[in-house]
C-alpha cells in the first residue's frame, strides 16, 4: 500500500516536472503572437498619427508665415508719402494681385530694398504661390489646391467683376485672402484672413 501511494506522489511529481504539452505550447504563442500584434498595430498607428500630426503643423506654420507677409504689404498697399499719386493696385484678379507702395518716399515704386512692388500669383497647375518683387520671383508656398483674392470696398460690398477694372482697383479697401493646400500625406490645411488697407 505504501509502495502505491509513493509510486502514485512519484507519478504526479513527475508530471509537474514534465512542462507545456505541444498543444499547451502552441496556444501560449498564439495568445503571444495576438499580443504583440495588437501591440505593434497600436504603436505604427501612434506614429503615423504623430507623423501626420508634425506634418500639418508645419505647413500650417508655412501657410502662416506666406500670410504674414501678404498681410504686411497689403496694409502697406497705398502708401504714397510724397503725393505721388500712383495706382494702389496694379491688378487685381482672383489667382493674381499686384500692389504698389512708396515706403521709402523718395516719390517712386520701383524701389526692391524695400520692397515697393510686389505681384502673387498662384498656378494652379503646379500648386504654388509665386511671388514678384520685381527682380525676383520666388515660390513662397506649394502644396496648394486653391487660392483666391477677393475685394470689398469701404462698406464691406464685394467688388466681384474681377479682374477688376481701375476704378474698382481704386475702391478697394480690404482684401481676402484664402488658401486651400494640403500635406504631402494629403491632409486638407485651410487658412482665410481679411485685410484692411492703412492708406485709402
Amino acid at each position: 500500500m505504501g509502495s502505491l501511494m509513493q509510486h502514485q506522489n512519484q507519478g504526479q511529481e513527475s508530471d509537474r516536472r514534465r512542462g507545456f504539452s505541444l498543444v499547451e505550447l502552441m496556444i501560449s504563442l498564439a495568445i503571444f503572437g495576438i499580443i504583440m500584434g495588437v501591440t505593434f498595430g497600436f504603436l505604427v498607428g501612434a506614429r503615423d498619427s504623430y507623423s501626420a500630426t508634425r506634418e500639418r503643423v508645419q505647413y500650417q506654420q508655412s501657410m502662416r508665415a506666406v500670410m504674414s507677409l501678404i498681410t504686411r504689404e497689403v496694409r502697406s498697399t497705398g502708401c504714397d508719402p510724397s503725393g505721388a499719386g500712383f495706382e494702389p493696385f496694379g491688378m487685381a484678379a482672383t489667382a493674381a494681385m499686384s500692389c504698389a507702395m512708396d515706403l521709402n518716399g523718395d516719390g517712386d515704386t520701383t524701389d526692391t530694398t524695400p520692397d515697393e512692388s510686389v505681384t502673387y500669383a498662384y498656378n494652379a497647375g503646379t500648386g504654388e504661390l509665386v511671388r514678384f518683387d520685381g527682380a525676383l520671383a520666388m515660390t513662397v508656398l506649394r502644396g496648394l489646391n486653391g487660392m483666391t483674392f477677393t475685394y470689398f470696398d469701404a462698406n464691406g460690398a464685394v467688388l466681384g467683376a474681377v479682374p477688376l477694372n481701375a476704378l474698382d482697383r481704386a475702391m478697394v479697401r480690404y482684401v481676402e485672402v484664402m488658401m486651400d493646400g494640403e500635406t504631402d500625406s494629403g491632409e486638407p490645411v485651410n487658412y482665410t484672413t481679411r485685410i484692411a488697407l492703412r492708406n485709402g
